[in-house]
């Protein structure tokens, strides 16, 4: 055989092997690629949840008192773990404001080595145990450590700022679901009435039809009516139903059986009439801790161009052989030194970090003014919310008035016989519904009102949370 045919051969083999190793690459990675939440939970140790509360917790929140929309703020937000998340963020963001200013202190290290050194001539060398210590302190940087530590207190102060809008998110989500449960527990009590009152017309389309005073026809069309209510009934406890799972997730635990009457004392206090102070809202409080946190950065570039001056003492004892500084068994040695280091050039790193803390300065800017617009637009238009409805409010209750005194009339005639039960069905329809739309334009003005709260900053102190503790942190005005 020829070199070449045998360098042809040689060829082939490798790749006819080139398949079986492609082969083989896929059952490496086959384990990575499986997904098993069972099993990853055992290997992270995930706690299992409780599936189900236990009943007499359950009963004892059922019998308590009807839930306070204030009260229920601050349940919510007393165990949210999304609070105490931010909090603990907020505690690595101190610790690490603490790890900045350690650059002010002098760094001790202290040490044991062993190995063999010669000295220069080869005559002597330096062996077997050699213990070390040194400390070395920052005298002069131009800022680098100063402005770390800027930096460092602005992101805690960046962090704050988020944990009071977690806060406020918290709250606003809570007085929503409270609104929203409040809503579906009047609209089923007006579903009821309904029921009740349509079971009546039909009682009594029944005792005409069965003393020949009308036709079969009217119990038909009362119990048709009926039906109807029933299922609006139905659909009613079903969003109430909902409404409360979704209350007691943000409480933590079953909502208690009624919701308060919403605080119409406190609403009052609101005043529409002035501008929001957006200085104190945590969005434009975050913005600001960005821009801070961009200028420290700003200062820590700039700072990076300059020397540092450090003084640096180091000290060392042979133990039990010599000492390659001294060349002295048992010897001891020590140095005292003034540095002087400064980076001459890193690639252009240093000009790129500040053209990015400039822009990150600049973008910061941005959502201080952004934000400042989205909270002033968001007030305006809750607060025309809060008047359409209302003006809206007068008109519907005048509007259930004069229905129900009409309902009141067709009753009476439709027991003379004078009025037709399609008369009577449709006012009592009328009238449920005229209660229905009132319940409905009554907690949009609520919803709107709260929705003003939190646009405006003025959640905690509209809910009691000022001069209050949350999960450890005390809340100030």
């Amino acid at each position: 055989m020829t070199p070449r045919t045998k360098l042809c051969a040689a060829a082939l083999v490798a790749l006819a092997g080139l398949p079986a190793a492609a082969q083989d690459a896929p059952v490496e990675l086959k384990a990575s690629r499986r997904l098993a939440p069972s099993a990853l939970a055992r290997e992270l140790g995930a706690a299992r949840a409780t599936a189900a509360m236990h009943p007499s917790t359950q009963a004892a929140a059922e019998d308590s008192k009807p839930l306070e929309l204030a009260d229920a703020v601050r349940r919510a937000v007393a165990r949210h773990p999304s609070i105490a998340d931010a909090i603990a963020t907020l505690a690595q963001q101190s610790g690490g404001a603490d790890v900045a200013r350690a650059g002010y202190y002098p760094q001790v290290k202290l040490g044991m080595g062993a190995g063999l050194n010669n000295n220069s001539g080869g005559a002597r060398r330096g062996n077997g145990m050699l213990a070390s210590a040194s400390l070395s302190q920052m005298l002069y940087d131009f800022g680098k450590v100063s402005g770390a530590v800027d930096q460092s207190e602005a992101q805690v102060r960046r962090q704050q700022a988020i944990v009071l809008r977690q806060i406020d998110a918290v709250a606003q989500q809570t007085a929503e679901a409270v609104v929203r449960a409040h809503r579906y527990q009047s609209l089923a009590a007006i579903a009821q009435e309904q029921v009740n009152a349509v079971e009546k017309v039909l009682e009594t389309a029944r005792l005409r039809a069965k003393s020949g005073l009308s036709t079969g026809a009217d119990p038909l069309q009362a119990e048709s009516r009926v039906e109807s209510a029933r299922a609006n009934l139905l659909q009613v406890k079903s969003l109430l139903a909902q409404s409360r799972e979704r209350l007691a997730t943000l409480l933590g635990g079953p909502a208690p059986a009624l919701v308060a009457a919403l605080p119409q004392q406190l609403a009052s206090e609101l005043r529409f009439d002035q501008p929001p102070d957006t200085s104190l809202l945590p969005e434009v409080l975050t913005a600001e801790a960005d821009r801070r946190v961009a200028a420290a950065q700003l200062d820590v570039a700039k700072a990076q161009r300059y020397p540092t001056l450090s003084l640096d003492v180091s000290a060392n004892k042979a133990m039990g052989g010599v000492n390659p500084g001294t060349l002295e068994r048992n010897g001891f040695n020590h140095t005292v030194m003034f540095n002087l280091s400064s980076a001459i050039y890193q690639g252009g790193a240093m000009d790129a970090q500040v053209r990015s803390a400039t822009a990150a300065e600049e973008a910061a800017r941005m959502r201080i003014d952004a934000a400042r617009l989205n909270a002033g637009d968001q007030a305006r238009s809750f607060r025309e919310q809060v008047a359409g409805a209302q003006a809206r409010l007068g008109v519907l209750a005048e509007r259930r008035r004069s229905i129900a005194e009409a309902r009141d009339l067709y009753r009476e005639q439709y027991t003379l016989g004078t009025r037709s039960i399609l008369d009577l069905l449709n006012a009592e329809q009328e009238i449920h519904q005229a209660a229905a739309d009132q319940e409905a334009v009554l907690h949009d003005l609520w919803e709107s009102r709260i929705g003003y709260i939190g646009a405006t900053g003025q959640g905690r102190a509209f809910y009691g949370l000022d001069n209050t503790t949350v999960q450890g942190m005390e809340l100030l005005p």
